[in-house]
């Protein structure tokens, strides 16, 4: 596993991932959860911010469906 940030390391910052984090959220597909090309390695800043953003666009989704 790449030992740097991915998405740091894509705006020229070269920080330390701290874990490995599926692309795709498991929530969003279960059959993603063995897949290694399916993770990747984040910081935490940039971990809680892809969560955060996934979070609300499920909610999004759910609302459209109502």
């Amino acid at each position: 596993m790449h030992p740097l940030c991915v998405n740091c390391e894509a705006h020229g910052i070269y920080r330390k991932g701290d874990l490995v984090d599926h692309i795709i959220e498991l929530r969003d597909d279960w059959s993603k959860r063995l897949d290694t090309d399916n993770l990747q390695t984040l910081c935490y800043a940039c971990h809680n911010r892809k969560t955060r953003q996934a979070k609300h666009r499920r909610q999004q989704h759910e609302r459209q469906m109502e």
